[in-house]
């Protein structure tokens, strides 16, 4: 379980931002919703759980008996716009205001360059398929991804970017929360074949490789890499397992400090993680006036440049957010104790602020 899945680094960050300001919080069990109150003013944060339903993830909002864990408060129900529901449009928009994207073309044939297979609509990286070299036959992963017959979206192939991966989090154009992984790796002890390693690797992650849902997307990360299962690695060689955000297969960090790379960032790193909430930012901002949460997928290279992938309207909230989220429903500074200038803020999506000043601000439905 990392840092953001952990229910208490969420309350902590709550009661931390309360007793600053002042404010109260209650959780109701029973919905999980929790009330928060300040500066004569109250709100509702509604909960978002990670659920594993069939065999995929989801994110839901009861606390059903698929849900494995929680993974933050909101002041507005789960929404979904057209930037995260396409990810062509996304790479489009960004493409549009020169901010860098990935080629893509309509197939595998036509690709320039090592490519992966994607589908439009999807998310928890499991609607695409590869990753493959340039001009490389069709394979087995390739035939099985484009033969599913419930898969929604269109199908098209983009350019293979090598590097670390890269989530970020935003709170309307204000980043607050980068995650930047390396691909998890096997290395070689001159003895061991490369299913032993692997097995290894995944066992102490509690994961059976033999039935891990998941085990295609090793299986191709490997012949990408031109290496079978049943290959012996030299001592200190290593093989990628995946590429993926997420699969990183190793206990990870429990605080923010660790987690949040944020504060290590380079500043050619910044100026592009800036520009990117720049551009989603004010194009959010034609439909809804006011902040929301979304976390933008990327990869970072070797020579420190970043290549977006896709924006998230409902991602995990990482706790590091809560000041930015509450500071824009209660008017207070994010980084001070007191108020912001400026005034009371607008109130979240969907908030009906009518009525005298400590009235209830019921977020609708």
């Amino acid at each position: 379980m990392s840092y953001l899945a952990v229910t208490l680094n969420h309350v902590r960050a709550i009661k931390a931002w309360a007793e600053r300001h002042g404010g109260r919080a209650q959780l109701d069990l029973l919905s999980f919703e929790l009330e928060v109150k300040a500066r004569h003013r109250y709100f509702t944060l509604y909960p978002q759980f990670l659920a594993r339903t069939e065999g995929r993830f989801a994110h839901v909002s009861q606390l059903t008996s698929d849900v494995t864990g929680f993974i933050g408060w909101l002041p507005y129900r789960a929404m979904r716009w057209p930037l995260s529901s396409d990810k062509l449009a996304f790479k489009r928009l960004l493409a549009q205001a020169g901010v860098r994207v990935p080629a893509q073309w309509p197939s595998p044939s036509e690709a320039r360059s090592d490519h992966i297979v994607k589908r439009s609509v999807g998310s928890f990286g499991v609607d695409l398929a590869g990753p493959f070299r340039q001009g490389a036959a069709p394979s087995e992963a390739l035939d099985a991804f484009m033969s599913q017959a419930d898969a929604r979206g269109e199908v098209f192939t983009e350019q293979f970017v090598r590097g670390r991966n890269l989530k970020v989090w935003f709170w309307g154009e204000r980043v607050f929360h980068v995650q930047c992984h390396d691909y998890p790796v096997l290395r070689g002890d001159g003895a061991s074949t490369v299913l032993q390693l692997a097995t290894q690797r995944l066992e102490r992650m509690g994961i059976e490789l033999a039935s891990y849902g998941e085990r295609a997307f090793i299986l191709q990360s490997l012949a990408y890499q031109g290496t079978r299962l049943d290959h012996i690695l030299p001592p200190s060689e290593e093989r990628w397992l995946d590429f993926r955000y997420g699969r990183r297969f190793c206990m990870e960090e429990r605080t923010d400090e660790a987690d949040n790379a944020l504060p290590r960032c380079s500043t050619a790193e910044r100026a592009q993680i800036d520009a990117v909430g720049k551009v989603v930012a004010t194009e959010l901002m034609h439909s809804l006036d006011v902040p929301v949460l979304y976390a933008v997928d990327g990869v970072l290279d070797d020579d420190g440049q970043i290549w977006w992938l896709e924006v998230n309207s409902n991602p995990i909230f990482a706790p590091t957010g809560y000041p930015f989220m509450l500071a824009t429903l209660f008017g207070t500074s994010v980084h001070a104790d007191g108020p912001a200038t400026g005034g009371v803020p607008a109130p979240a999506p969907g908030v009906d602020a009518s009525g005298p000043v400590g009235a209830p601000l019921e977020v609708r439905a």
